[in-house]
């Protein structure tokens, strides 16, 4: 090859790589869906992978007997808490979106009574799900519960070989890397699966807290189906911030459906336990686990929210952590030679 032929080897080259990076990131976008259950995957097979490495320490299993105790544990407290309240929550959820509906029309005819307020009315019905073309929209609905049945099968045998070994596809992503670069590649992906963990536990804690005393409190003060409401405000601590104020919502529609004094015992009742979780359980939990700014969190779930939809709500925040690992790892320490805080690694 002649020397006239390098400047067009260069652009020939340069082109190929140009279109290659763009179908990456069309590929990338054409997969967010997919991505974000690959990363909730992560999540859970993190979780559980923490769960056998703590037998493995505290017993004399080796890892596969450890990984398996901790599997079959998991489920055992699974089946256990369906066989002993399932039918009890299944009512309770039942109670709370009968009374949701019957609040909702409620209010809706209220509104109606006031000067002006038949058109906000007629809006409200209008919002209301449609009973027209039952079995085309039977049809979609059996369709989207397939499609979801067959993703969370998909995602739990995610999470099995992930949490199985996690080694073996963190090794995989160090491949990506330059050869030089690949050691310090797996530290800092090691770092930031240690602060995903530490995250995870510190998120698990708060969810048992505020779903057992929620409910609790509620069950106190008479407030019907107190047990699903406790579970409902449990779950939505999946969304930081938020979902406190959302969680909220069904508690009033409920307790409201009794009496004013019950409606206020029981805001009285969520305000207290999310007031105790935010001023001492989540301090003493952050002492061991990993936080985040409060301003970086509230940005970084609607940046999920408008990335990912709704389960973007959920996993922004461990993105997030696994994104402050790796900037800080490679970036801040690695590139810019400043020394910082890194979660995960370095103790608070």
């Amino acid at each position: 090859m002649n020397a006239r032929d390098t400047p067009f080897r260069l652009v020939l080259k340069s082109l190929i790589a140009a279109a290659l990076l763009v179908l990456l990131v069309l590929a990338v976008l054409r997969l967010l869906d997919l991505l974000i259950l690959v990363f909730g995957a992560v999540v859970v097979a993190t979780l559980l992978r923490g769960f056998a490495d703590a037998i493995e320490r505290r017993t004399p299993l080796s890892g596969r007997w450890s990984f398996a105790v901790a599997v079959l544990a998991v489920v055992a407290v699974f089946v256990g808490v369906g066989w002993l309240f399932g039918s009890q929550l299944q009512t309770d959820l039942g109670a709370v979106a009968r009374t949701v509906r019957q609040s909702w029309q409620g209010l809706r005819m209220g509104i109606a009574g006031l000067p002006g307020g038949k058109d906000v009315a007629a809006a409200m019905e209008n919002a209301s799900l449609p009973t027209g073309n039952v079995v085309p929209k039977l049809v979609g609905a059996l369709n989207w519960l397939t499609t979801v049945a067959i993703d969370l099968v998909v995602v739990l045998f995610g999470i099995l070989f992930i949490a199985a070994d996690p080694a073996l596809y963190r090794r995989g992503l160090t491949l990506l890397f330059p050869r030089e670069q690949r050691s310090l590649a797996d530290e800092a992906l090691v770092d930031a699966g240690l602060a995903l963990r530490q995250w995870v536990i510190g998120l698990f804690v708060v969810m048992v807290f505020i779903g057992l005393f929620c409910g609790f409190g509620l069950w106190l003060v008479g407030t019907p189906s107190a047990a699903g409401l406790g579970l409902i405000a449990g779950m939505f601590e999946l969304i930081p911030y938020l979902g406190p104020i959302i969680s909220a919502v069904p508690v009033a529609l409920v307790a409201a459906t009794k009496d004013p004094a019950t409606l206020w015992l029981a805001m009285g009742v969520m305000l207290v336990v999310h007031w105790v979780e935010a001023a001492v359980v989540s301090p003493l939990v952050q002492k061991k686990v990993v936080s985040l700014p409060p301003a970086l969190s509230v940005f970084g779930i609607i940046a999920g929210g408008m990335l990912f939809g709704p389960v973007g709500l959920i996993f922004a925040s461990p993105l997030l952590v696994v994104a402050t690992v790796l900037v800080k790892r490679l970036w801040v320490e690695e590139a810019l030679h400043t020394p910082t805080h890194v979660p995960g690694r370095d103790p608070e």
